[in-house]
């Protein structure tokens, strides 16, 4: 069963008190290990993660939540109670294990345990068989916040819990097959997503993921190359915030054809796809080539202020084109080898055009229609 979590002043997730915290180093041994020391037959390939810069990351982020980490020789990961986390020195660890994967995973038991399994050793679980879909339900979850940051695999487990990790969708949350058994470590995991993405652990967790993933994977997190290096999502045209739920950032580069793009943060380094934001009179995209009509109705102001610029189609009404453009639009000299735009009637300019946003989806599929943007995926 799933625990509900209190509710605090300071994290609404789990509160550690940055007062309380123990000294590093304050134990005289580690209590129980939350990592099975039963391990799989070691992969021979290092861990990506296996970097000082990223164990840099990890430390950080942890401390941002609230935990002291320090390094152990009697444990490959473990926790005490009282606010530290203790992870295998590099000489206990395999080459295939990462000091950011082990802490990674510890965090991910904290979410999935709760509120009141902060203040045990190990997040109360010990290596017995009925605690095993608490350590499915942690690998769940861990798949959901990694897989967002191209990391599922970098972050994989390495002990005997591989091959149920391996074995997971690539919806960690789906439900399962109508044929299979019911895992109950699915519902488990699916509220402790919903307790991590209300709670003031995301922003350092998804933070520690995304500058991991930059340069584990020398990629952007979303999957694109790096791009420029002194720019950011933040700075970048197609960053907004939505999706279900509270909205948080996303990217329109990685919308698909219905539904939004995928979670990004203004932190994030640019990837090859980043673009300053959209100057309309630099651009004129939606008014040139990409669409071929503007359907107003009857009862648009623009229907009687600009006669002259209206047409009739039949039953529709429409903005009258002057080859493949829109008969208001103004092309005014080159500046610089960059023409110019402008509307002839824009204080009166019709709906469609003042319900059409700069940045939007419609802008950025405009002007991938005209050549100026990458186009999708």
């Amino acid at each position: 069963m799933s625990k509900k979590l209190v509710s605090c002043r300071t994290a609404p997730i789990l509160c550690i008190s940055q007062n309380a915290r123990p000294e590093i180093g304050s134990r005289s041994r580690a209590p129980q290990f939350t990592i099975p020391t039963v391990r799989s037959e070691p992969r021979r390939t290092e861990s990506p993660l296996a970097t000082g810069a990223i164990e840099t990351i990890w430390r950080e982020a942890a401390a941002r939540i609230g935990f002291a980490v320090t390094r152990t020789a009697e444990a490959y990961a473990t926790s005490d109670g009282r606010g530290l986390i203790a992870i295998g020195t590099d000489d206990l660890l395999d080459a295939d294990d990462a000091f950011a994967q082990l802490l990674f995973h510890e965090i991910c038991h904290a979410i999935t345990e709760g509120q009141q399994a902060v203040a045990s050793p190990d997040w109360g679980l010990d290596n017995v068989p009925s605690h095993r879909v608490r350590e499915h339900a942690c690998l769940r979850l861990g798949a959901v916040l990694a897989g967002r940051f191209g990391l599922r695999a970098a972050m994989a487990p390495t002990t005997e819990y591989r091959a149920y990790y391996d074995g997971l969708g690539s919806d960690p949350l789906a439900p399962a097959p109508p044929a299979a058994e019911p895992d109950p470590a699915i519902a488990i995991a699916a509220a402790a997503v919903v307790r991590f993405e209300a709670s003031a652990w995301r922003g350092p967790i998804e933070d520690g993921l995304a500058r991991t993933a930059a340069l584990a994977l020398r990629r952007h997190p979303l999957g694109f190359p790096l791009g420029p290096a002194n720019e950011t999502c933040g700075s970048c045209a197609w960053i907004y915030r939505g999706g279900r739920g509270t909205p948080v950032e996303r990217c329109r580069q990685s919308a698909p054809a219905i539904g939004d793009g995928g979670r990004v943060s203004a932190a994030f380094g640019a990837c090859v796809r980043w673009e300053p934001p959209v100057d309309c009179r630099t651009c004129g995209a939606c008014c040139r080539e990409a669409y071929h009509s503007v359907t107003i109705s009857v009862r648009d102001p623009v229907v009687w202020k600009e006669p002259d610029l209206i047409v009739r189609q039949g039953h529709r009404f429409e903005i009258r084109r002057e080859g493949t453009r829109c008969a208001a639009l103004i092309v005014d000299p080159p500046a610089k080898s960059q023409p110019g735009y402008s509307c002839s009637i824009y204080d009166s300019r019709p709906k469609p055009c003042r319900d059409f946003a700069a940045g939007g989806r419609h802008c950025v599929e405009a002007r991938r229609r005209v050549g100026l943007s990458a186009g999708a995926r």
